[in-house]
């Protein structure tokens, strides 16, 4: 049994992976997992596939963090092929990490997949929960089933209290439950600090280039009124004339929403000019944008909030929605 074989005396080499571009829950329950399993002896790795953004910096073990690329890439594949265990966090398909992919593909270690979202693929073991309101949730329940809950210190806590806050919208998504406020309550005893973990979110939200980035996405935003659907977009030539930062174009489709009658919400994202296309859904009601993004997108995440990429121009993206989106008519008008 995995659990047996983690909470044994044998040390483990194990390697954990968040997904690209990885948000606060990603970060939140790996880094846990990090300072939890190397708290147990064993010989702990994070790699994160893609860099994250600079306002998740301040975490407790974030300098712990290697970041796959073209300088790491080969000591990141002797790390995964040297493991004994691998936990893919807060992601259930290979799609999601996709640099790493090939190095994956062949690696003789245990595959474990500790994630909230619906429709996993198959992994060696599974601890797979969609209605968990985060990852960092089920983090706190592997750890309280191993029977070491007095192994989570304040840094832990701040991590898990992160990534559950991040995840809930500070605690006002449907998906929050009284398990969601009696976990965050045991992480409030062990002294972390709130209004600090807040105030890091905050500036986060509020950042100079932030703001401006924010500006130019809203002076392109595109109202579907048929549809009840808004867009918007920054391209790399945004970015680079705003200094941009990792991080920067969060929260920007969240607009769209509040803008009354619209029920779905999409941001096109070029970071540089060549790269692929990345692409955030969002909704309100019964439009599941989790099914959508896969169908069209390769991705997938929740039924109102999800992403996807696609190996296109920026323009030719938009065009390809704007091409599906008469297919959802009835969907959109009838969402809530």
């Amino acid at each position: 049994m995995f659990f047996s074989k983690i909470n044994g005396k044998e040390k483990k080499k194990i390697v954990l992976l968040p997904h690209i571009y990885p948000d606060g829950d990603a970060l939140g329950s790996s880094l846990a997992l990090l300072l939890f399993l190397r708290k147990l002896k064993h010989d702990v790795e994070l790699i994160s596939p893609t860099e994250y953004s600079d306002f998740f910096k301040w975490l407790p073990g974030s300098k712990e963090i290697l970041v796959f690329s073209e300088t790491t890439k080969y000591l990141v594949e002797k790390k995964i092929e040297d493991s004994d265990y691998i936990f893919f966090v807060d992601f259930n398909n290979y799609s999601r990490i996709n640099p790493l992919n090939k190095f994956l593909l062949v690696a003789k270690a245990k595959k474990i997949l500790i994630d909230h979202h619906p429709y996993p693929f198959s992994f060696d073991f599974m601890f797979s929960d969609p209605k968990a309101s985060a990852t960092s949730i089920l983090v706190f329940r592997l750890i309280s089933q191993m029977n070491h809950l007095d192994k989570i210190d304040k840094k832990i806590a701040t991590c898990l209290y992160l990534g559950i806050m991040t995840d809930t919208g500070s605690f006002r998504f449907p998906s929050v439950t009284s398990e969601t406020h009696f976990i965050a309550g045991k992480l409030i005893e062990k002294g972390i600090d709130i209004n600090n973990i807040y105030n890091h979110l905050l500036y986060e939200k509020y950042n100079e280039n932030k703001l401006k980035l924010l500006s130019k996405a809203l002076e392109k935003l595109k109202v579907m009124e048929k549809y009840r659907t808004a867009y918007t977009s920054i391209n790399s030539s945004d970015i680079h004339f705003y200094s941009y930062k990792k991080g920067d174009t969060e929260g920007i489709i969240t607009y769209g929403l509040g803008i009354k009658n619209v029920v779905f919400s999409v941001f096109f994202f070029e970071e540089n000019e060549g790269d692929p296309i990345r692409i955030s859904f969002r909704s309100r009601g019964n439009f599941d944008v989790n099914q959508f993004a896969r169908r069209h997108f390769g991705g997938g995440g929740h039924k109102n909030a999800a992403g996807g990429t696609l190996e296109k121009t920026l323009f030719e993206s938009i065009e390809y929605f704007l091409n599906i989106i008469p297919n959802y008519h009835k969907n959109l008008i009838f969402s809530i």
